[in-house]
């Protein structure tokens, strides 16, 4: 009984062995793409869900996953890290972090070199409402002493509120900052939670509709100055959002906004990312269905934003289309 057992133990243990190898044989041809997106409510995540879905659909050896982070700054960490293999970003903090200038300043001179351009994805704008309990609020110098939501920690919405507060002369002393975006200021903004709100997002953002639509919000349009400080000697570019862009916005609305880019590093092979980038333009369709901001996705705007080398397997795509030469 005992000499049974022990046979049948062997027999399944080998079984277990050999097809353990198969199985490890059969991941050697397998590229993993990890890709580095922002907060799960953002455009980031939807747009990375539907990249790597088309990705993991459309090309063979390639299995794609997306992360949840906290945004531009964190994915360069990520991404330096080599935690991932492609990030979104903001052109802005890239540029900053391949240089280690600016909120990057202090950090290894090479920590951020080995990424390398991909593709523009679409522009985003920087948004300012205030309350409606909060009428004092006309400027953003008026946000002084209030709630105010500025993004995660590590995301590009807080990388511009700090910059931001460098052009007014203030620190965190002088606001009540707000690490949230997304859902969780949508929940803030139905529960009178906050008072005011400066991040980023697409246009139109499902999440800036949904707080107009509360009936609860104003939206401004940025000081003149602050958006001169945000784009001089900047990637930033001043932007107009057209009255009528949201519920109750009855005025254009002046304010500065960045591009959007996909980055990778450097030792993601120029086959893997020729293949995602071609993929990626040749399925338009299917991302505009995935979230319409893609519409942005265009090849005569790929190259926009673009802070240091394009990755040599997205160049090789981008002359075969004319886009580069």
């Amino acid at each position: 009984m005992k000499r049974s057992l022990i046979f049948v133990l062997c027999i399944v243990f080998s079984l277990a062995m050999v097809s353990g190898l198969f199985a490890a044989g059969g991941r050697e041809d397998v590229q993993f793409v990890r890709v580095a997106t922002a907060g799960s409510g953002g455009n980031y995540y939807r747009l990375g869900a539907g990249m790597a879905s088309l990705w993991n659909d459309e090309l063979e050896g390639i299995q794609a996953s997306i992360q949840a982070t906290g945004g531009s700054v964190n994915n360069m960490e990520l991404l330096a890290d080599k935690e991932v293999e492609i990030a979104f970003v903001g052109s802005d903090p890239a540029f900053e972090a391949y240089n280690t200038i600016g909120a990057f300043e202090g950090k290894p001179a090479d920590r951020y070199k080995n990424v390398a351009f991909v593709s523009h994805m679409y522009p985003n704008p920087q948004y300012f409402v205030a309350m409606q309990w909060a009428q004092d609020i006309r400027t953003l110098r008026d946000v002084k002493g209030k709630r105010v939501s500025k993004g995660t920690v590590g995301s590009h919405g807080e990388f511009l509120f700090n910059q931001t507060l460098d052009i007014l002369g203030w620190g965190y002393n002088d606001v009540i900052a707000e690490d949230t975006v997304h859902q969780a200021t949508i929940d803030q903004v139905r529960n009178r939670q906050i008072d005011a709100i400066v991040w980023p997002d697409a246009v139109p953002s499902p999440s800036i509709t949904e707080i107009m639509e509360t009936g609860f919000a104003r939206l401004l349009s940025f000081d003149d100055d602050v958006i001169k400080g945000m784009t001089e000697n900047s990637l930033n570019f001043p932007l107009t959002i057209p009255a009528g862009t949201y519920t109750n916005q009855n005025q254009d609305i002046e304010t500065f906004a960045y591009s959007a880019i996909l980055i990778a590093r450097k030792d993601v092979s120029e086959e893997v990312v020729y293949q995602l980038v071609k993929s990626m333009y040749e399925n338009q369709d299917y991302m505009i269905g995935v979230h319409p901001i893609a519409k942005f996705m265009t090849t005569e705007a790929a190259l926009n934003g673009n802070p240091f080398d394009v990755h040599p397997g997205a160049a090789r795509y981008f002359k075969e289309i004319g886009v580069m030469d």
